[in-house]
């Protein structure tokens, strides 16, 4: 998985930077001509509760998006029983999973803790993948919130 990741992070770096969005501001653009355009194919992007909102990175790389999810999982189950901003809820996210404490996988899902200083703030995640996403990515993330 991680080296599928790798790989695409790689796919993506090479084609901006084919197309002039990665260069060094020194090289001037070079508008593309219609024969320089290569067709990598088309993925669906997922819809409903399997569209990702954000993409976060554990610490070890980690893919781990956040879905919209339903009353089960992703960001409809945090706003449903822990609702909170937007802004205060990816900041908590990130902070959690660069600096937090990671427990060991359980029934497929890891838990991360951080501890605030006004609480501890919670992320429980899957690398499972499900087919039914589409975009053969991990599920995610599961839950997150203040304890």
């Amino acid at each position: 998985m991680r080296s599928l990741r790798k790989f695409l992070v790689g796919a993506v770096t090479a084609s901006l930077t084919v197309i002039g969005l990665m260069s060094s501001p020194a090289q001037a653009f070079q508008p593309t001509k219609a024969s320089q355009v290569v067709n990598v194919g088309h993925v669906a992007a997922p819809t409903g509760k399997w569209k990702v909102k954000v993409t976060f990175f554990g610490r070890e790389g980690e893919d781990i998006p956040l879905r919209q999810g339903d009353l089960n999982f992703g960001y409809v189950h945090i706003q449903d029983g822990h609702p909170i901003n937007d802004t205060s809820l990816y900041g908590y996210i990130t902070k959690t999973l660069d600096s937090g404490n990671y427990g060991r996988p359980s029934d497929g899902k890891v838990t991360v803790r951080y501890n605030t200083g006004s609480g501890t703030f919670r992320v429980a995640f899957t690398e499972r993948e499900d087919s039914h996403s589409g975009d053969g990515r991990p599920v995610g993330i599961i839950t997150a919130f203040m304890e």
